[in-house]
């Protein structure tokens, strides 16, 4: 059950948990006193806009009219085709009898994850560690996409973003490519996490999933170019455009209102969600099968203090799942850092890779 820490020098090991320790008291206290970002309350909301253009689906109008009537109708931006969703979610979601079935076809895709997740993480770790990452994924996915939240598609990209994650940990890097392209397919908010995962088959010069992700790639250029198109056609010479973008510089605090959206940390105060981010990111580091998730959680954390409006904090679905593998691992993590070193059993950490280990 050793981390990586185990076999660091001490001094590293105790500065990293040192300021993973800082950064918790000073989110702490932003999250305390610094302004809330999505303070204001839209009568209006983007679950309503979705619910909405579903129902109109149902009524047997095609997408992309419904989505132009429906955001017409409430003021959205239309010039550019980045304020139209991909379809794929959307269409799902129209086959379906009601949205209660979709919360059911997810329940037993994040069923399946939590089973494999306790497979990767049984691999280094033992069912101390196990048990409360699984509960902690369960939750933090279901409770998001009970009542309206199922129609937001980040919900279910953010649990196929996991099971990606899960079975490259699992070694089964074909599963995992094919839900990251899932994932691509029905959000391209995705996208961050798709360059991470070629860049580390590049690294592993793995060329049979860079030739699939070549391929994955190629198909869902055709499949944006498409919706593009569609998009075009659908614009109106009156439409107007969005004044303010998504460049918003929303800072630390709105990294944290992304975080806070988890199935989970919503239940709690902000400030448990300030206290427990850099306890997650700090486990997935040390964690030695634990880097890709680290890494992608990470670069969606940079993304957000630049990039989103300040509702847009639904968006943290995309990698809040992953916080729950690593919130466990913090506890091993301190420890090995804080215990005193044992010389002879540094060598044997090499000795036996983990299987997604960079």
């Amino acid at each position: 059950m050793m981390t990586r820490f185990a076999g660091m020098p001490q001094r590293i090991a105790l500065t990293i948990v040192l300021v993973a320790f800082i950064s918790a008291l000073w989110l702490v206290v932003l999250a305390e006193t610094a302004p809330i970002t999505s303070s204001v309350v839209h009568k209006y909301t983007d679950p309503d806009t979705y619910l909405d253009i579903l129902a109109l689906m149902h009524s047997g109008v095609g997408y992309y009219e419904a989505a132009h009537e429906i955001l017409l109708a409430h003021g959205y931006g239309l010039r550019s085709v980045f304020n139209w969703r991909t379809p794929a979610w959307m269409e799902l979601l129209s086959l379906l009898p009601s949205i209660v079935w979709a919360q059911k076809l997810l329940a037993i895709l994040t069923s399946a994850t939590l089973l494999l997740a306790y497979r990767m993480i049984r691999a280094q770790g033992n069912i101390a560690l196990a048990i409360p990452a699984i509960i902690g994924i369960f939750f933090s996915i279901v409770l998001l996409a009970r009542d309206r939240g199922i129609v937001m598609s980040e919900v279910a990209t953010g649990a196929l973003i996991l099971l990606s994650v899960v079975n490259y940990g699992n070694g089964q890097w074909l599963v995992g490519l094919l839900a990251a392209l899932a994932a691509l397919f029905i959000r391209e908010l995705a996208a961050p996490y798709i360059l991470i995962c070629v860049a580390f088959a590049a690294y592993r010069a793995n060329a049979r999933e860079l030739v699939g992700w070549a391929l994955g790639l190629s198909a869902y250029f055709a499949y944006f170019s498409w919706h593009w198109i569609e998009v075009m056609q659908q614009i109106a010479p009156t439409d107007r455009a969005d004044p303010n973008g998504w460049i918003r510089f929303g800072g630390i605090r709105f990294v944290l209102e992304t975080a806070h959206f988890n199935g989970l940390f919503n239940l709690t105060p902000l400030w448990i969600t300030a206290a427990l981010l850099p306890a997650a990111l700090l486990g997935l580091f040390a964690w030695r099968d634990g880097l890709r998730a680290a890494v992608t959680v990470t670069t969606y954390l940079c993304i957000f203090a630049v990039v989103g409006k300040p509702f847009n904090d639904y968006w943290g679905a995309l990698y809040t799942p992953l916080l729950m593998l690593g919130l466990p691992w913090s506890i091993p993590a301190a420890y090995d850092a804080l215990a005193p070193r044992r010389p002879s059993a540094l060598p044997q950490l090499c000795d036996t890779p983990a299987q997604d280990n960079l």
